[in-house]
């Protein structure tokens, strides 16, 4: 039995962002990193990094510490790298419009990124008014979640008729979602530490949260 690959699957976003950014950005998109993981929000069917979380390795494999770099350092570096776009692992299993329409969406984050526009608040879960005008320009029709602003997308008919022409709409892996077993609940705990992955800042909660830090603005990460 030949081994099984995510390969194939990151192939083909990685192809699809390609014909988008010709589409409907002329080309001009930074490209990002394109990942598939499992969904970690509970929710969410991609997510786009507000930060470029994605560096070239330092050619003299020097690990950086940045515990000890000023503010400034850290804007920086910041700005070195690449921006990541991920398609959560369990809902590559939805038709294939569905999960294109979902690459669609975080190009137009990662295209208000680029020219400096801020789309979102609220830790990125709200989308504004800024965010409805980029997406009805490049793909997308937008309607408005009571609770999460104008973050409802579909295609509009152009990318509609575009994505009915591509020759390959499928994926051959989705990762399932994790079965209910009864009887077996989840230790409780009396809180979680989180480690903002740039400088270091640690918070606690009581419950899983999805906070951005203030000064580097990426995501805090669960430290087990």
């Amino acid at each position: 039995m030949s081994a099984t690959s995510l390969k194939p699957v990151i192939e083909k976003l990685e192809s699809l962002f390609s014909s988008f950014n010709q589409k409907f950005y002329n080309g001009e998109l930074q490209t990002p990193v394109i990942t598939v993981s499992p969904d970690t929000t509970k929710g969410a069917y991609g997510w786009c990094t507000s930060w470029k979380a994605w560096s070239n390795l330092d050619p003299d494999n020097k690990t950086t510490d940045i515990s000890q770099m000023s503010k400034a350092d850290l804007d920086a570096m910041r700005n070195e790298g690449f921006y990541e776009i991920n398609i959560c692992a369990e809902h590559l299993a939805r038709p294939f419009e569905q999960v294109a329409e979902t690459l669609l969406h975080e190009m137009v984050h990662l295209y208000n990124l680029q020219i400096g526009v801020q789309d979102t608040s609220r830790n990125g879960t709200y989308h504004n008014k800024k965010f409805k005008e980029a997406a009805e320009q490049h793909g997308l029709d937008v309607g408005k979640d009571p609770k999460y602003g104008w973050t409802i997308t579909t295609l509009d008919e152009d990318a509609r008729a575009f994505v009915d022409s591509l020759q390959d709409k499928k994926f051959e892996l989705h990762r399932k979602h994790l079965p209910k077993i009864p009887g077996l609940s989840k230790a409780k705990q009396s809180s979680r530490k989180y480690v903002c992955p740039m400088c270091g800042l640690i918070i606690r909660a009581t419950k899983e949260v999805n906070v951005i830090c203030g000064d580097c603005g990426c995501a805090f990460e669960e430290d087990e």
